[in-house]
């Protein structure tokens, strides 16, 4: 071990011990464990919770993607669709056969799913990311203990557990949460590599990144943090830069997280025609967007918008503090997950088409900032108030910080346990039309604020007499202002047309009355909001329904 190694590793114990001592008795090491198993079951509970949202019915976008194919695998392994890697359907595609073996359907999986619009199937799947969702919380506190002290990590994986955001992705089938459990771990080992560079962590770093990369697209951006932290300890080596570039170990690290992404998701190279045309399909969203003036995008929409809406503001203060912190204080690995921050934003805002829910990539990485940022100052109290006082005083504000994340979760998961508007209008059209039969809609190419209808056409909203000469007796609409985008209603000729000539007949509206306006990511066809939430009586848009005179 070279002088700067061993110098590093006095400077990391020094650390640890300080760390050590300013914690309180119960802080010992089975009390931590203890705090992080129930952060772990808490984070589960709060993921778990409302998880049959909309079942059978399916409102979360993109979950169609993932378990459809997930079902299809058995004798043909190509998934022919690359807009998103398939890691995480080969494990939905897991997690239902082995269920439904173990229910009694060891031969022909997909007979277990078949019934009630293969509502079991999306159930287990969502249960999957949940279990990904809850695994996250430890796996923080595993990627920074060795690397920021057990405090810095306990804080940064409560932050984990309750941030509504993180909540809300771990309870469907897509590749949010998984994709972030494999990130924290592959951060972890890039710190690895930014305090010690053994060989092993740059394999895992690899390994992880590769897994990261292959169940979301944009989790690449992980490889910044594993170079950077490779950067870091050569030069703390004073290593010139031909050693640097030369050394085995990045190369190790990138060439496994090249062979496992292939591993994983091998058909992204197998079907390159598949990938190309996905590709150039998608970049177009990416590089103009879909038209809907309700969204937006670069720096102004990521602090503004994104990060206050998904966080809240005071949580969004402390990530953004907690990465001036680690600017102005850096040590071992913290500029490395610097770099992955910047270069997840930078992603981010260089898009068209961007989601909340991205966010979800840079977060693991702001959460052991924010944790490490607030251990910094719990030690700083601890010099000049105590330890014990100083430890109450950071648990206690921690804990006010994360209240209204906490009220929020329970909030929502209240708010997805009831009966979607959209469910409720499916039964009552198909009350009120027999199988076979059609309803007129206003606005029928956007479907994501419709019932989802099987036995009942859907047409166009045109002259009501020539709609009932077609045998059509009902209208719907489906409006909500902030995702007018999806759900925009009638059009003021159209509102006229049916005032006049159709007797409204059901109105589903679930907005409370007086109440503020919800606030939803609107690029995201998804009713349920991230603020305001109880300013909803039930997820989904307004519904109306009109007879024909």
């Amino acid at each position: 071990m070279s002088a700067g190694v061993e110098n590093l590793a006095a400077e990391e114990i020094t650390g640890g011990e300080m760390a050590e001592a300013v914690e309180p008795q119960a802080a010992r090491p089975i009390a931590r464990l203890a705090v992080l198993a129930a952060l772990t079951l808490v984070a589960g509970w709060l993921r778990f919770s409302s998880i049959g949202f909309g079942l059978p019915d399916k409102f979360r976008p993109d979950e169609e993607y993932m378990v459809s194919r997930a079902l299809g695998f058995e004798s043909d392994w190509n998934p022919h669709f690359a807009l998103y890697p398939a890691a995480q359907m080969y494990v939905q595609h897991a997690a239902l056969k082995y269920y439904a073996a173990l229910i009694g359907y060891p031969h022909n999986f997909r007979a277990a799913y078949a019934a009630d619009g293969q509502r079991l199937a999306f159930l287990v799947a969502r249960c999957v990311s949940a279990v990904f969702g809850a695994a996250a919380v430890p796996a923080v506190y595993f990627a920074g203990a060795p690397a920021f002290g057990s405090g810095a990590a306990l804080a940064a994986a409560a932050i984990t557990a309750f941030v509504t955001l993180a909540v809300r992705e771990s309870k469907y089938a897509t590749t949010d949460a998984a994709t972030v459990f494999w990130l924290t771990i592959a951060l972890a080992m890039a710190l690895r590599i930014a305090r010690r560079g053994r060989s092993v962590d740059y394999l895992a770093a690899g390994l992880f990144s590769g897994l990261a990369t292959a169940s979301k697209y944009p989790a690449g951006a992980v490889l910044v943090a594993v170079v950077a932290a490779h950067l870091g300890i050569c030069r703390r080596e004073r290593r010139p830069w031909r050693q640097t570039l030369g050394d085995p170990g990045i190369h190790l690290a990138l060439g496994t997280a090249a062979v496992v992404f292939f591993c994983a998701t091998p058909y992204v190279i197998l079907d390159w025609a598949q990938t190309v045309n996905d590709y150039t399909y998608q970049r177009g969203f990416l590089l103009y967007g879909v038209g809907n003036t309700l969204a937006d995008y670069g720096w102004s929409w990521l602090m503004l918008r994104a990060m206050p809406d998904s966080f809240g503001v005071a949580l969004q203060v402390l990530l953004l503090a907690a990465m001036g912190w680690a600017l102005a204080r850096p040590r071992p690995g913290t500029l490395s997950l610097l770099a992955f921050v910047a270069a997840a934003f930078i992603g981010l805002t260089r898009s068209h088409y961007v989601f909340y829910r991205y966010l979800m990539i840079p977060w693991p990485a702001m959460a052991l900032l924010a944790g490490l940022m607030l251990s910094d100052l719990t030690q700083y109290a601890a010099r000049r108030i105590g330890k014990r006082p100083a430890s109450a005083l950071a648990a206690a504000g921690l804990a006010l910080l994360l209240t209204p994340c906490f009220i929020r979760d329970l909030q929502l998961n209240r708010l997805l346990a009831q009966t979607d508007t959209r469910t409720i209008a499916r039964e009552w059209i198909e009350a009120h039309i027999p199988p076979g039969g059609a309803i007129a809609s206003t606005d029928p190419t956007t479907p994501y604020g419709k019932p989802q209808l099987y036995s009942v056409r859907v047409m166009p909203f045109t002259n009501p007499a020539i709609l009932k000469r077609e045998g059509v007796e009902y209208v719907m609409s489906d409006s909500m202002p902030p995702l007018a985008f999806y759900s925009r209603g009638p059009t003021p000729a159209e509102q006229v047309l049916l005032d006049s000539q159709a007797m409204l007949v059901l109105d589903l509206n679930p907005l409370r009355p007086g109440a503020p306006a919800p606030v939803f990511d609107a690029a995201d066809a998804f009713y349920a909001p991230l603020r305001h939430i109880t300013s909803m009586l039930r997820p989904g848009p307004r519904i109306r329904i009109w007879k024909l005179k």
